[in-house]
């Protein structure tokens, strides 16, 4: 699957909307923070100087902060003030519990997410560049995760023997996995694809082939980098990681059809991941399994929600939320 598809994904607009929302909100309301030394004349601004700031204009029109702010406010308040109250009810659940999460299991989790990015760094920036995510934050997010997770299932026993059982019944987890890392090109038509393929094997430049040619529009801005992926994606065409089996890192190949047209690849790299050890095996598959015999994840999040008395206190807030939200806040 493309990186831009996290597996068990971070709340991707609810946080990046959480984020600006904070940001904004802050500077609208600085007194909610104990700031208000900073808005008379000492601190050289006012917010409502810094609220009226224009932060975009066109054709003649200033956006401002402030109309920025209300905007965000109208289209993602709700949902985002959902998420808080969801963040700090995992909270209160996870300490009445005494459920937390290890650093090892945050690190083996984050070391999950990172596989098919290359190292760190190259993860820590998609985040950045995609999501808006810190580092702090991308840790963050997975922790809450985890203990949402934890809760999900605690009142749920799978035996040692069920874990032994479905691993042997999946013997595919016992195997090594095999990833591509590739670039592609991809085409209308299959004498433009072979058209393309001549070009290259001339010495014309791949990226710049891709950002003429290619009509994947998501992969062409970047030269046709692809991203990673598991040879058995099942999202992918089945012909695209077959030939990617067959070429070694630098070399190009094809044209093959797709769905879309026509694909002409090139492979970055070969990545064998071994099996994880048989604790983290067992670990993984005991946490499936319970969350499979658990409610889903946003029936538990509900149940924490009223459990811990959650209600909008906002009436212009509560008028532009949805009725769904005040259901499940019980407002």
């Amino acid at each position: 699957m493309r990186k831009n598809q996290i597996l068990k994904a971070v709340i991707v607009l609810q946080t990046v909307c959480l984020i600006a929302l904070a940001a904004l909100v802050s500077v609208k309301w600085p007194s909610a923070r104990g700031d208000d030394s900073q808005d008379g004349p000492a601190g050289g601004h006012n917010a409502g100087d810094r609220m009226s700031r224009p932060v975009a204009e066109i054709g003649g029109r200033t956006i401002t902060a402030d109309e920025l702010a209300d905007q965000l406010m109208r289209e993602h308040g709700s949902s985002v003030l959902r998420r808080m109250l969801v963040r700090e009810a995992i909270r209160l659940e996870a300490e009445a519990n005494g459920i937390s999460v290890s650093e090892r299991e945050l690190e083996e989790e984050l070391d999950e997410m990172m596989s098919g990015y290359g190292d760190e760094e190259a993860f820590y920036e998609a985040m950045r560049e995609q999501l808006g995510m810190s580092p702090e934050e991308v840790r963050a997010d997975a922790e809450e995760r985890l203990l949402l997770e934890k809760i999900a299932v605690r009142p749920i026993l799978i035996t040692d023997e069920e874990v032994e059982a479905y691993i042997r019944d999946h013997p595919e987890l016992l195997e090594p996995k095999t990833r591509f890392t590739f670039s592609w090109i991809v085409t209308a038509e299959q004498d433009e694809a072979e058209a393309v393929l001549d070009r290259l094997k001339k010495g014309e430049p791949f990226e710049e082939q891709a950002r003429i040619y290619s009509i994947d529009d998501y992969t062409a801005e970047y030269g046709g980098f692809y991203g990673t992926v598991e040879a058995d994606d099942p999202f992918l065409d089945a012909e695209v990681t077959e030939l990617a089996a067959s070429l070694a890192p630098g070399e190009i190949g094809g044209p093959v059809e797709i769905a879309d047209g026509w694909a002409v690849i090139r492979l970055e790299d070969r990545e064998v991941e071994e099996r994880p050890d048989d604790r983290r095996l067992r670990e993984q598959v005991r946490m499936q399994l319970g969350l499979a015999a658990a409610p889903s994840l946003k029936e538990v999040e509900e149940a924490l929600l009223g459990k811990y008395g959650a209600r909008i206190l906002d009436d212009e807030l509560a008028d532009r939320g949805s009725a769904e939200f005040r259901h499940e806040t019980g407002y």
